[in-house]
């Protein structure tokens, strides 16, 4: 095989890797930007519906150990909640910093797992209510 004849086999199988490497880089982007919807969280199912007469979004009614009622409003797409021992009652505010996390505030804070949630106040008693 003669010198150019060996260089245009040697260009051929360079320019058939850098195409290879290029449609493969291709491929694997179009598979990096499909991304697969997650579930939504609890906290999300929450802000969106509501299950007390009242009818305000997010709204749910749980009863707590004691037996007391706790209205609880989940809002900011689950991110927030407002505690009211009384639907007229000022609520008492606890945010998230991302789903699925501990709601904490001025004055305590709340974990959430299915329809059990656990309000700690400032003083440390915690109470454990369940939703209706």
């Amino acid at each position: 095989m003669s010198g150019i004849e060996r260089g245009t086999t040697v260009m051929r199988a360079r320019t058939r890797a850098a195409t290879l490497a290029l449609t493969g880089a291709v491929v694997l982007a179009g598979c990096a930007e499909e991304k697969k919807p997650r579930a939504p969280t609890e906290q999300e199912i929450h802000a969106r519906d509501f299950e007390t007469a009242s009818g305000v979004r997010g709204r749910h009614l749980y009863t707590c150990g004691d037996g007391a009622p706790l209205f609880v409003d989940f809002k900011d797409e689950g991110l927030s909640i407002e505690l009211r021992q009384a639907e007229q009652e000022r609520p008492r505010v606890l945010t998230a910093p991302a789903q699925g996390l501990q709601f904490v505030g001025d004055d305590g804070s709340a974990t959430m797992k299915g329809n059990e949630l656990r309000v700690t106040n400032a003083q440390g008693n915690t109470r454990v209510c369940r939703k209706q």
